[in-house]
């Protein structure tokens, strides 16, 4: 039984032997594998050979099928691109004046008129000429006398005079200089009223207002045209023994007519405020502040009133004829009053060499000393910044008594003083006092009561006002800038910085409006409503820009290609009141998604005016995957993204990782990004602040890394590019401007710009 089962066993494995023998044959045989049928019939080495070459070829194939695992598991990016023919929405499009601010405007603010008035001063540096005196050339002045402002300030009574206080419940009108905080012959506003200043000299047939107390006046501010409502037409005329009169008579060729005409003394006319005007112009006077229509009145007359229109002024006349009818005004404004500063140092009157011309005055001579005060003039001294102006020959002052003197020197002029006990020196021109020594024994000549200047010429230490005067020519970086182009851009850079020191509402108010600026809109060929169709935002760098967000609101497309049913604009960029540092006069366009931020800036094209400029888009929707298969991310907004309301992008993510790094290395941050949390944007004025930013801000752009910068691409967003531009003259708009220049008493000084954008 054992000896059968060995035999069945060996029987097997012999069977199953030739099988596999003849398997291994066949396969040998027929198979295609290199190297197996030729190790089949060699012999020998070669058969060794042969099997090494197909296991390295066996190696080799596991190895890329490895490979080819790899890949798999990496989830390699496929990108897929489809082209489809569809309706699609239209995008944002943001429009900006390349102006950012109104320059009459602008100037009014103390931060921007300073950088505007240092640039000024560079580029008279540079073309070779000396920085005009202030007085002189920004100052509009008759012969002699200094420019003066009325201060609109709070004030306090204090007996029988008031005193500026700036808790005070009292608004008053003062006497001050320019951009000084030196305040004298305070009185309620409502003590003063306005009328044509009796003191001009009309040498341009353009009398001026002014506000009057008694006897004494001061030019308004705010240079405005009035001229008489249709029919009353307003005209200078002999009146008279005199030549300063003004008649209002109505609107005629016929020389007959002018015995209906109403003449008065220049004087006498006060500009105001009326009721109940007829058809012929006449008018009553309100006494209230309830009056509705602008008037000139004869004097205090409730009846001799006649209904006047006025418009802001422009500084190009160009003498047309019916410009002589205009009479120049300065009409009072709205405004916030001032704050008054302490006054913590004095003001004196002191002798000084100077030098007289009959078109600018007296300027002193710090460097020059006399023995003989005969020969010097007497000016005023502020010891609180080491300032010698004004000065005026010795016959226009007068020794007087003054009622009362404040502590910083001055004191109050009054024609018939009560209580006068103060020994005082006036100024006859400005009627500005200061207190003076009493004579002592013998000791009765002024020269020897008033001091010499240059004997107490101050040392070389810089006072506050000075030291901060140094410093906010500093911060400019004006400093060793020659070319005309690198100035400019500096400007550009100090305005931003100015204007970010101002408050939202102010910043509104130096800024062009939605309905000044697009004058005329369509979408799809029909018209579109400025106010809903558009959103104002404040940029940096261009002021007020209005972004189209009609398809907010509907999903607005247009129905075919061409720039008439794309978005077609019309916008009037008022050159007449661009800023100096302004290189062009034009727009600038931005095309963006809706929930994006517009960067103008970075990302903008500019329009020229007089043209029809159209724009081609192309709007790219991309969609990337997310992790594990793609470097994307989903939300990239986080408490750091500056740009809180709009969504996530590269380069707003750039721009708040700089201005990150700016606040916590400087303090503060960039005024042309949005502050960074709580963190305040750093001050013009300050020179180690903005050499702090500048110096961060390159190696910002140049180490991006290094300060933790990590901005991914959005895994989903709209890509929105100008494909070419395209410009053309606009004959219609020069056709239209030439009718307004024959047919409008006003100078057309601008153009207009049409923007036509279309998918």
């Amino acid at each position: 039984m054992n000896i059968y089962r060995v035999r069945l066993c060996t029987d097997v494995m012999k069977r199953i032997k030739r099988i596999l023998s003849e398997d291994f044959v066949d396969f040998a045989e027929h198979t295609s594998a290199h190297g197996i049928p030729r190790a089949y019939v060699s012999e020998g080495l070669r058969r060794g050979l042969w099997l090494l070459l197909f296991l390295c070829c066996l190696c080799a194939f596991g190895y890329q099928a490895y490979l080819i695992i790899l890949r798999f598991l990496r989830n390699d990016i496929i990108v897929g691109v489809e082209i489809r023919f569809e309706e699609i929405r239209f995008p944002a499009v943001t429009v900006c004046n390349i102006n950012p601010y109104k320059n009459s405007l602008a100037r009014q603010t103390s931060s921007i008129k300073s950088a505007l008035e240092s640039f000024e001063s560079a580029i008279d540096r540079t073309a070779g000429n000396e920085p005009r005196e202030k007085s002189v050339a920004r100052e509009k002045r008759s012969a002699g006398v200094p420019p003066l402002r009325p201060a609109h300030v709070y004030c306090r009574k204090n007996q029988d005079h008031y005193s500026v206080d700036p808790e005070g419940d009292e608004q008053c009108l003062c006497l001050s200089f320019p951009n000084e905080e030196i305040y004298w012959n305070c009185a309620p506003e409502k003590e003063y009223h306005i009328q044509f200043c009796p003191n001009d000299t009309f040498a341009s047939a353009t009398p001026s207002l002014c506000y009057c107390q008694n006897q004494y006046c001061i030019e308004v501010e705010n240079q405005v045209k009035i001229t008489g409502r249709w029919p009353l037409s307003l005209s200078l005329k002999e009146c008279g023994n005199s030549t300063n009169c003004m008649c209002v008579l109505p609107h005629s060729s016929d020389a007959s007519m002018t015995s209906s005409s109403y003449c008065a003394r220049i004087s006498k006319w006060q500009y105001t405020l009326c009721n109940g005007c007829d058809w012929w112009g006449r008018c009553t006077r309100s006494f209230g502040l309830s009056g509705e229509e602008e008037c000139v009145c004869d004097g205090d007359s409730h009846t001799q009133c006649f209904a006047v229109e006025s418009a802001a002024r422009h500084s190009d006349d160009h003498g047309d004829a019916d410009t002589k009818k205009h009479i120049r005004v300065r009409r009072g404004k709205m405004r916030i009053y001032e704050k008054i500063l302490s006054q913590y140092e004095g003001i004196l009157a002191v002798y000084s060499m100077c030098r007289c011309t009959d078109k600018h005055g007296c300027v002193a001579i710090k460097e020059k000393q006399v023995t003989n005060t005969s020969a010097a003039c007497l000016c005023f001294y502020n010891k609180k910044n080491d300032q010698l102006w004004p000065c005026y020959e010795q016959t226009q002052w007068q020794e007087r008594k003054c009622s009362r003197c404040n502590s910083f020197g001055d004191c109050h002029f009054a024609d018939n003083p009560t209580n006068a006990i103060y020994d005082c020196f006036c100024a006859l021109p400005i009627r500005m006092c200061v207190r003076i020594d009493p004579p002592e024994g013998n000791v009765t000549d002024l020269s020897e009561r008033i001091v010499k200047f240059w004997d107490i010429q101050p040392t070389t230490t810089l006072s506050p006002v000075q030291k901060k005067k140094v410093d906010r020519e500093k911060a400019y970086g004006y400093t060793g800038v020659k070319d005309p182009i690198a100035l400019k851009a500096k400007a550009k850079e100090n305005i931003i910085f100015a204007v970010d020191q101002l408050t939202e509402d102010e910043k509104w108010a130096i800024s062009y409006n939605k309905s000044e600026f697009i004058t005329k809109c369509s979408f799809n060929g029909v018209e579109c409503n400025v106010d809903d169709d558009f959103e104002a935002y404040l940029d940096p760098s261009f002021g007020a820009c209005f972004t189209y967000v009609g398809t907010r609101h509907a999903n607005k497309s247009n129905d075919r290609a061409g720039p008439a049913y794309g978005l077609r604009l019309e916008a009037f960029v008022n050159i007449s009141e661009y800023l100096p540092t302004t290189e062009a006069a034009g727009v600038r366009l931005t095309v963006h998604s809706l929930l994006e931020q517009p960067f103008p800036d970075t990302l903008g094209h500019s329009a020229p005016t007089g043209f029809i400029s159209s724009f081609g888009i192309r709007l790219k929707s991309m969609t990337r995957l997310p992790a594990p298969f793609g470097d994307c991310i989903r939300e990239g907004k986080d408490d750091d993204f500056i740009f809180v309301d709009k969504q996530y992008n590269t380069e707003g993510c750039q721009r708040s990782c700089i201005q990150k790094h700016l606040a916590t290395r400087c303090g503060c941050g960039d005024p042309r990004y949005p502050p960074f949390r709580s963190t305040k944007n750093c001050p013009v004025d300050d020179p180690v602040k903005r050499e702090c930013l500048q110096n961060e801000v390159q190696y910002a752009m140049r180490h991006s890394k290094k300060i933790g910068c990590k901005c991914k691409q959005p895994c989903s967003y709209d890509l929105c590019r100008i494909l070419g531009v395209s410009t053309a003259r606009a004959l219609a708009i020069l056709e239209r401007l030439a009718r307004c220049w024959l047919l409008i008493d006003f100078v057309v000084v601008n153009e207009s710009v049409i923007l036509a954008q279309c998918l």
